[in-house]
C-alpha cells in the first residue's frame, strides 16, 4: 500500500517542485531586472496607497515615499498622517485660536502626482495664514464620490473639529462607492484581494499583468467607463459642438454623469446630509465646483452642471464657488494636464479666488 502511495505521489510532487523552482527562478530574474524601476513602495497613483473598504476607498495612513511622477515630470514625495489625510501630522485637538478647514474631494483635491506644496489646499492655507492662524487639512482620496466623502467626514473628519468643511465637487461625484451600474466587470472580492496581494510582492506578476493582461482586461471590462477617450483624444471638441456633445454623452459614467438628470437626486441627497451634519456639528459648509477640461478649453460654452449646483445652493443659502469662469479666463496657459486634473499653475490660479471665497463664507 505504501509503495503504491509513493508511486502515486512521486510524479505530482516532482512536477510541483519543478514548477516551484521554475517560477522561483523567473521571479528572481524579474526582480533583478525590474526592482530598481519598480520599488516595493506604494505607487503614487496606484491602489496600493489606498484602502478598499465596504464604504469605499480611504487613503492609507502613515505613508511616506518618493516616486517619479509623469504628471509633474519629476520625483515627488507623498506622505499621509496617522488620520489618513495628506500632509503633516496634526493633533486631534484644535490648537487654541486656530481655524480649521477640512477639504473633502477626489484626485483633483489630493493631487497625488504633485508635491503637497503645489496643491490648492496647501496654497489656500499659505494665503489665509497671512492674516490669521489657519490649518487646511487635505482629506482628498483618489476616485471617491460625494457619498464616500460623507463617510470620510463621519469616520475621521469630525474628529479634528473643523470650522469649515469645503467640498471640492467634481462632475462625477454622483458615483456611489461601488461604482455606477454596469461601469465595469467586477472580480469576486477574494480574487481581487489575491490579485492585489500578489502584485504587491511579485515582480513577475507585475510584468505579466502590465505587458499582457492589463490592456486586454481594460478593453473588455472597462470599455463602458472609458469609451469616451477616443473622441476626447481627437480634440475636435474644442471647436465642434457635435464632437463636444459626443464626448459628454460617451463619458456618462464619468464626468458626463453631471449632464444626466438621474444623477442629481443623489447629489442633492448627499448635500442635504452634509447640511444636516453641519448644523449638528457646528461647522460651516461650502462648495467649490471643478469643471471638466473640455468645458475649459472648448469654444462651446457649457455650464449646465454648474448652474444646477448654483441653483441648489442659492435656494438653500449654501456658499458655492464656480471655478469654470476662472479657468476659462486663464486658458491661454495650461491649467489641466489631462481631462480633469490640475497642473501646478492650475492650482495656483484657483488658490486666491478660494481664499477670497472663504472671506465671503464668513459673512
Amino acid at each position: 500500500m505504501k509503495r503504491r502511495l509513493r508511486r502515486w505521489l512521486f510524479p505530482p510532487a516532482t512536477v510541483f517542485l519543478a514548477a516551484a523552482v521554475t517560477f522561483g527562478l523567473l521571479e528572481f530574474i524579474a526582480w533583478s531586472a525590474f526592482h530598481k524601476d519598480w520599488p516595493r513602495k506604494p505607487a503614487v497613483l496606484s491602489v496600493e496607497g489606498v484602502i478598499s473598504t465596504g464604504r469605499g476607498s480611504r487613503l492609507k495612513p502613515n505613508l511616506n515615499f518618493t516616486q517619479w511622477s509623469e504628471a509633474a515630470g519629476r520625483m515627488v514625495n507623498f506622505r499621509s498622517n496617522s488620520l489618513g489625510f495628506r500632509g503633516r501630522e496634526i493633533s486631534i485637538k484644535k490648537p487654541a485660536g486656530a481655524t480649521r478647514i477640512l477639504v473633502l474631494g477626489d484626485s483633483i483635491t489630493i493631487q497625488t502626482g504633485f508635491p503637497e506644496e503645489e496643491t490648492y489646499p496647501y496654497l489656500l492655507e499659505k494665503i489665509l495664514s497671512d492674516s490669521r492662524k489657519v490649518e487646511v487639512i487635505n482629506a482628498g482620496v483618489p476616485g471617491v464620490g460625494l457619498q464616500e466623502e460623507i463617510y470620510i467626514l463621519k469616520e475621521t473628519g469630525l474628529r479634528v473639529s473643523p470650522d469649515l468643511v469645503l467640498i471640492g465637487f467634481y462632475l462625477n461625484d454622483s458615483r456611489p462607492p461601488w461604482g455606477f451600474e454596469n461601469e465595469y466587470y467586477k472580480l469576486p472580492p477574494w480574487l481581487a484581494q489575491a490579485s492585489k496581494t500578489i502584485e504587491q510582492y511579485s515582480y513577475l506578476y507585475k510584468w505579466i499583468w502590465k505587458r499582457f493582461l492589463a490592456r486586454k482586461f481594460t478593453r473588455r471590462n472597462l470599455a463602458a467607463i472609458w469609451n469616451w477617450t477616443g473622441d476626447y483624444n481627437k480634440g475636435d471638441w474644442r471647436t465642434d459642438q457635435d464632437a463636444y456633445l459626443r464626448v459628454i454623452k460617451g463619458a456618462r459614467l464619468d464626468f458626463g454623469a453631471a449632464w444626466q438628470d438621474t444623477s442629481w437626486p443623489d447629489i442633492y441627497a448627499g448635500l442635504d446630509e452634509l447640511r444636516a451634519l453641519a448644523a449638528k456639528n457646528h461647522f460651516r459648509l461650502a462648495l467649490i465646483i471643478f469643471p471638466a477640461t473640455i468645458q475649459v478649453e472648448s469654444q462651446v460654452y457649457d455650464d449646465f452642471p454648474q448652474q444646477k449646483m448654483i441653483d441648489y445652493c442659492a435656494q438653500r443659502n449654501l456658499p458655492c464657488l464656480d471655478l469654470l469662469p476662472i479657468f476659462r479666463q486663464n486658458q491661454q496657459q495650461k491649467t489641466h494636464f489631462d481631462y480633469c486634473h490640475l497642473t501646478t499653475f492650475g492650482n495656483e490660479v484657483i488658490a486666491r479666488p478660494i481664499a477670497d471665497f472663504w472671506g465671503q463664507v464668513l459673512k
